[in-house]
Formats: structure tokens, sequence, C-alpha cells
């Protein structure tokens, strides 16, 4: 939390940029004390007119003036001395003895480059008697520079650090500072929610405001700015001005979108140079897959459609199949590419086992009838996780064989049993095993028993895919038993007859 004093210390007006370009020479030990007022002196009696809080402008620089000052500042509690160095004209700049005196008594002496001591005195007198008009200055100031100029990343960042004196980014959900430098130590947290938010940072608070949401509520851009300082005035005028800059840069990512959506076929190329990055996405590729709406944080998982035999892509296909995985809850990023339709969820958490069977059945249910086969590919975190689980979704695509859906974990089974099924003395061993049922019932046992070993035994699986009733399988696969002189719940009885059935099937096709 930021501090609840609402009084500017000397500290926070050097670091919110209102002198302008100060330095302070001497007194560091009292930078933390607060002030209250901010007066003018040419001369001793109005030094000596100073009272606590003060905070002293002198007009005059005759060291003796400088060293009255600094007395009546200890004597006084006076907050510091301020000496302003015009760009022309005479200017005695203090003595070694004078910086040493300061030191000493721990009052802190500043110089401020200026030509006119009255603006200096009037920005320090408004910043600290009249906070709100200080804010409304620089709101104004923000904003004629934003109409002036167009409010893309770049120019919103320089604004922002130019008059607000902060270190700005604007920064992707998953930490990519897609421009300007992200904070250093920016807490994780600050990123987790969905509105504007101040945290303390070292030497200071952080404010991160929300750019672009989409319609869940997850923020995909942040603007985030990093000021020294500790009053809470101060982290709520950067705040407001920051939400101002927000609205102008999300007009601005709002008409990139459009412009995007205009070039939809852009999505296929950048998907491509995103898959070919690997683990090292250049940030211009995370602003521009940012613009396109993909989410990069999070955890993402790979799905891969391809045609089942070779074919051209129906354009109009996509839309078809972006509404079919809404239809069952699937909602993530859809891209069209040569050869196929490159899919992917994303979870704010690493999703359970459990989604892989979930997710399997349900991309089964997407493609139902249709000439198209699945791959799907591990859950994933980050902007290069996306990658690499589309690469697992293509890589189970090209292995799905006689299958509908493969996900990438089963592959290696897979490829065990194609390489045994394609053995030619197992083929033969397999015909020989499961002749006693290649002329029953016109096959139907022979089907029956593959559906029931590929869905793992599980007799109500089994009807579902031959649509018949589950009574009608246990019948057809006691049968099986007694015309094979089998026993399935012995493993290694089951295991041969899969892999017969198996090796069978790939002869046959």
């Amino acid at each position: 939390m930021i501090g609840d004093a609402d009084s500017l210390t000397v500290r926070d007006l050097l670091e919110i940029g209102v002198f302008g370009d100060a330095t302070l020479l001497a007194g560091e030990r009292g930078i933390g004390t607060e002030v209250s007022d901010v007066r003018l002196a040419a001369d001793m009696t109005a030094v000596e007119a100073c009272s606590a809080g003060d905070l002293v402008i002198l007009t005059g620089h005759q060291p003796y003036l400088v060293e009255v000052a600094l007395r009546r500042a200890y004597s006084a509690d006076v907050r510091a001395v301020v000496l302003v160095r015009p760009s022309t004209g005479a200017y005695q700049a203090p003595s070694a003895a004078t910086i040493s005196f300061a030191n000493r008594l721990g009052v802190p002496l500043l110089q401020a480059d200026a030509d006119d001591p009255l603006l200096v005195a009037d920005a320090l007198r408004t910043a600290v008697r009249r906070p709100e008009v200080a804010a409304a200055r620089l709101l104004n100031a923000v904003t004629a520079r934003l109409g002036r100029s167009r409010p893309d990343p770049r120019s919103v960042v320089t604004i922002l650090s130019g008059e607000l004196h902060v270190t700005c980014a604007v920064i992707s959900a998953d930490g990519t500072a897609i421009e300007g430098v992200s904070p250093p130590g920016l807490p994780p947290e600050l990123l987790a929610g969905s509105v504007a938010a101040t945290a303390e940072m070292a030497g200071g608070f952080a404010v991160a405001v929300p750019v672009e949401t989409d319609r869940t509520g997850h923020v995909h851009l942040w603007l985030v700015s990093h000021a020294r300082g500790r009053a809470r005035r101060w982290a709520e005028t950067v705040l407001q001005i920051s939400q101002v800059a927000s609205w102008a840069l999300g007009s601005w990512v709002a008409a990139e979108r459009l412009e995007a959506e205009r070039q939809a076929r852009s999505r296929g190329s950048l998907l491509s140079e995103l898959l070919a990055s690997g683990d090292d996405v250049p940030p211009q590729l995370v602003q521009q897959a940012v613009l396109a709406g993909w989410r990069l944080d999070g955890w993402h998982t790979g799905v891969y459609v391809v045609l089942a035999a070779p074919g051209v892509l129906d354009t109009a296909g996509t839309e078809r199949l972006r509404v079919e995985l809404s239809r069952r809850g699937l909602h993530g990023q859809l891209v069209e590419g040569a050869e196929g339709w490159s899919f992917w969820l994303t979870n704010d958490s690493e999703p359970p086992q459990s989604q892989h069977r979930e997710l399997t059945a349900k991309i089964a249910q997407v493609l139902g009838g249709c000439a198209l086969v699945a791959g799907i590919g591990r859950p994933h975190p980050g902007v290069t996780g996306v990658g690499r689980t589309l690469a697992e979704a293509r890589e189970a695509a090209a292995m799905t064989g006689s299958a509908k859906v493969v996900h990438v974990d089963e592959l290696g089974v897979r490829r065990l049993l194609s390489m045994a099924a394609e053995t030619p003395a197992l083929v033969d061993q397999a015909a020989r095993l499961l002749a006693p049922l290649a002329d029953v019932e016109d096959g139907q046992l022979l089907r029956t028993l593959a559906v029931y070993l590929d869905e793992e035994s599980v007799t109500s699986s089994a009807a579902v895919r031959l649509k018949v009733h589950r009574n009608t399988v246990s019948q057809r696969i006691n049968r099986v038993e007694q015309l094979l002189g089998v026993s399935l719940l012995n493993p290694d009885e089951r295991l041969a007859v899969h892999l017969a059935c198996r090796a069978v099937r790939a002869s046959d096709e």
C-alpha cells in the first residue's frame, strides 16, 4: 500500500519533477521531511519570517544570506533552502564551506535551474497547497500531447515518461514489454487482476492500468508506470493520468484490431512466425499477436485439425468449425493454415489430467461425421507454450490412423502398435488367431471385439460407438471368448487379441 500521508516531502518534490532540473547540493539527511508551504525570500527579514514546515526559495545568492537561511532552517524547522540559477546573468554558487555547513545541520540545500524564481515558487506552492491544480495541469499537458500525436505504445510511453517523470512500459499479460522497459521487481500480483492497481516498490510505487480486456474480463495489455516517491496524492495523480492515457491507447488498439481483422489471412503467417520463433519470441511478434486478439499468457493446449484424406481445404469450413467448437464450450484461438486449422485453449493455471480425455471427447464430437481428424498437444505455459503444444498437436494429427482424434501422449503406444502390426509374421499369426470370427454374423463379432478392446473393455462405451445395447455387446464378447478359446480377463490374452485386431485392421487398410 502507498503511504496515507497527504503532505509531500522534499524528496517527493524532487522526484516528481516539480523543481524541473533541480540538484540536491547538500543536506540529504533532511529530504524526508514534509513541506507545508513555500516562501520567497530576498533578504534577512524575509528569511527570519519563515516558519516550521516552510520551504524557502532565495532570490539573492549572497553567501551570508544562504548561511542565514540554513541557520534559520535548523532552528525553526524550515524544511529546505532552494537557490535558483538563471541561464544567463550573475550567479554565485555556494562554497564548499556552505555545503559542508548544510550537511552538518542536515538541512537540504537545493539548486534549481530557472530564469524566474517566481515560476519555481508557483510550481512548488501549487504542488504543496493545491495538489488538485497541479494534477489538472499535468493532465492537461498529457491530454494535449496525446491529442497532437498518434497514441500508439511508443508515443504514450514517451509522453508519460516526460510529463510525469516515471519509467513507463506497455506490457502484455505474460509480462513481455512490447514498448518501454518493464520495471525490475514488478510484483506479479499487480497484473493478476482486471482493474487498475497500485503497489509499493523499491524507491517508489508502480501503477498498472488495463488497456485491452476481452469478453471474459481477462486483460491482454497493461500500461505500467514506475514512479518515485511515496505520497498517496502523487500515486493517485499518476493513476488518474495513466487511466486517461490507457483510454487513448485502447482506442489505438481497437483501430489496429479492426485492421488486423481485415487482414485475417495474415494470421496464418503470424502463427507460422510464432511457431518458427521457438523459445525466443521477439517483442514485436508478441505485440502483433496481442493486437490479433491472441492470449499468450497462461497454459495453452493445442489442437490441429486436418483432412483425413488429401484434398483442398474448404475456406467456409473455418466458421463452421468455430461454431461447433463454441457450441461445446471450447472458446479459443482458431487459425486457418494451408493444410489445416490450428486451435488452442488457454487456462489461467495448469489444467488437470482429466482435461485430456474431456478435450479428446469434445473434439471428436466437433468433428463428428466430417472428413477431418485432429491431434491434441500437451498443456504448455507462456508465449513459447503456444508453439510447443501446436507442434505436438501436428505430430499427433499425422498419426491418427483409423482414429478420429489422437492425443500426443498416445503416440508412443501407437508407434509401437504400428510397427508390430506391420510385421508379416505377426499379421499371419493374427489372421489365424481371429479366423474363427471372420465369417460370423457378417463380421459383427470381429468389429465388436476390436471396438470393445479399443474402449478399454468398457461395455457401455463400446455400445455407444457401435450404436447397440450394452447387453448386445456383452453377449457378443462372451461368444468371441468361446470361439477363440480365450479369456479377455487375462491381461496377456487380452493384449494378444488386441494386437491381433490392430494387425488385421492395419493389413486391411
